[in-house]
């Protein structure tokens, strides 16, 4: 699970632990729990450290697995994926724009009645944040619901730091869910934090981006990148770059539309989803992997759906389904 989304943002150096809780209640009254807590920094050249751990076994004493690290380098753009189970590190950096093919119909985007309430001030780890509340309503049939379901989002931002200090999300159809930064140290983080280990092995290259076409509202045209170690594709899906598989080629990618409540809340972030790349070049199964949530998962992943590629050549030159990443980053305007 990640926590809350670190912009890059220089000269704001800090080191924290965010606990995420997850907290949903049965019909019957039964209340499941999830726990888990990671580790993020940035240091004063705006390079960020965010990680990924699995939920906390409440049967085991053990610490939470480390699955990822994401690490970014504003100066020269370059995303880190370090996988500490297998030893790898996935490493791009954004490269030069490609025009867009013919673009298809698109889908139309599910609209909800959002409202904004200002609740306060308050102070959190020695720093004053302010207070916003974003309620979200879907009419029935939005989300296959059969009467009006309402997402209420409260956040807590620092403007020292520029990052959500606490976020409280009540989702109907997932229980509470809870972000909070702990143990804050406002100082320069260790240097090693944004570091590869030497002992990991490096896959890495210059990515192409996609000329988004139409409105847009993400601020920069989405990125593929290869799926990761940590994962494994389905039987009959293959992996780029394994086995003689070539990576697909995404060849009309219009960007995301921000989403009434994070434009509301004016949350910023990146977006990743894995996907399948059928053999006739669409995107399929796509599923968050990690995202700052207000809305803004949705709205990728209804672009994606009108994404099209070039896909993934198998060994003998045939095109096969293929299973990626894909990474959209919004900001505000």
């Amino acid at each position: 699970m990640c926590g809350e989304h670190i912009p890059a943002v220089p000269g704001l150096p800090f080191s924290a632990k965010v606990e995420l809780e997850m907290v949903n209640q049965l019909q019957d009254g039964t209340l499941i729990s999830h726990k888990t807590y990671n580790l993020t920094a940035r240091d004063s050249r705006g390079r960020t450290h965010n990680e990924s751990r699995n939920w906390i076994n409440p049967a085991m004493s053990a610490e939470p697995r480390l699955i990822r690290i994401e690490l970014y380098d504003p100066s020269t753009r370059t995303r880190t994926n370090v996988f500490p189970l297998t030893k790898t590190a996935r490493q791009w950096t954004a490269g030069a724009a490609v025009p867009a093919a013919t673009p298809p119909t698109p889908t139309a985007p599910i609209k909800s009645e959002t409202t904004n309430e200002n609740i306060g001030s308050d102070a959190i780890e020695g720093l004053p944040v302010r207070g916003a509340r974003v309620s979200q309503t879907y009419p029935p049939g939005a989300l296959g619901n059969d009467r009006p379901l309402t997402i209420v989002t409260e956040y807590w931002y620092s403007e020292d730091l520029k990052i959500n200090l606490l976020t409280k999300r009540t989702d109907p159809r997932y229980g509470l869910q809870t972000v909070r930064v702990t143990e804050l140290a406002r100082q320069e983080p260790d240097a090693a934090l944004f570091a590869i280990p030497d002992e990991y092995k490096l896959f890495s290259g210059t990515l192409q981006q996609p000329l988004a076409q139409g409105s847009g509202g993400s601020g920069g045209a989405p990125s593929i990148i290869f799926v990761g170690s940590s994962g494994f594709p389905s039987t009959g899906i293959a992996q780029a770059g394994i086995g003689g598989v070539t990576a697909p080629r995404c060849v009309y990618c219009p960007q995301p539309s921000y989403s009434e409540e994070a434009r509301a809340a004016k949350i910023s972030g990146t977006v990743v989803l894995e996907i399948v790349v059928t053999p006739d070049g669409r995107a399929e199964n796509a599923r968050v992997v990690k995202g700052p949530s207000h809305g803004l998962e949705q709205k990728f992943i209804e672009a994606v759906k009108n994404w099209r590629f070039k896909p993934a050549d198998g060994p003998d030159g045939t095109p096969v389904a293929c299973q990626v990443h894909v990474e959209a980053t919004f900001h505000i305007r």
